[in-house]
């Protein structure tokens, strides 16, 4: 009897364990969804180049600011925020070379894990080459995010840190994301929350981020994005400062 009834139990406990399994749809799935969500393949494939506008601000200090982001299928990327007392803050990712200039730390070059990261958010298409970028993905578990139930997916890349994403499973839509920044300062942990997804040129974009950083809050507006525009082939050009280190590095 106490056999039948043990043998009871752990069939119970199994068949509710894989339920539960089977109950989470995979990783694939979420981000493929997200993408058809967001306006499917045909409509990120029809994109060659995007200028993104939008401001920034730091509620607790009040500094305030404006951010321009220049973007070029495949992987060009040139960024620039003027956010008041600090100046200008560029950053740039163009040819394998991934940079930053600014009068706090000077022109450098990025390396190792931030080069990585910086390196993947320069994808153009990045939520449709996904399986290139995170050559490892895995759903969780369903949590809430501002009381809508999200799945949870580990995303680990093949080069960099693993980061962590929240879908909607009402819409498809990301909600929030956490990572590991790598920055001259060290490790940081960071956590952005994103809504307001409103589409340009048959995508949808989310247009407010809210961005947790060392106790410090970040919130970035995006009034415009511009598809397919014309940019300056010299937004892309690496500015004399970093060319100035990668020949010192080269003559190491």
């Amino acid at each position: 009897m106490q056999k039948s009834i043990a043998r009871w139990l752990i069939t119970v406990v199994c068949g509710a364990a894989y339920a539960h399994a089977q109950a989470l749809p995979t990783a694939e799935s979420i981000l493929d969804r997200f993408v058809e969500a967001t306006g499917g393949k045909a409509a990120y494939q029809q994109h060659t180049s995007e200028v993104m506008t939008g401001t920034i601000a730091f509620p607790t200090p009040g500094l305030t600011g404006r951010l321009t982001r220049y973007a070029s299928a495949p992987d060009k990327e040139y960024s620039v925020v003027e956010l008041g007392p600090i100046g200008k803050i560029e950053s740039g990712a163009s040819g394998g070379v991934v940079w930053e200039r600014s009068a706090l730390l000077g022109p450098r070059l990025k390396s190792g894990d931030e080069k990585a990261q910086a390196g993947r958010e320069a994808q153009f298409r990045a939520p449709v080459e996904w399986r290139r970028l995170f050559p490892k993905a895995e759903t969780l578990s369903v949590e809430t995010v501002n009381g809508e139930k999200c799945y949870k997916v580990a995303l680990t890349p093949a080069s960099g840190k693993p980061e962590t994403r929240f879908y909607s499973r009402k819409s498809g839509l990301l909600l929030k994301a956490v990572a590991t920044a790598v920055s001259p300062m060290g490790e940081i942990a960071v956590e952005v929350e994103v809504s307001d997804y409103k589409q340009f040129g048959g995508v949808l974009y989310p247009t407010r981020s809210r961005q947790q950083t060392g106790g410090q809050e970040m919130v970035i507006t995006i009034t415009d994005v511009r598809i397919n525009e014309a940019i300056p082939p010299q937004h892309f050009e690496l500015p004399p400062e970093i060319q100035a280190l990668i020949s010192k590095a080269a003559a190491k």
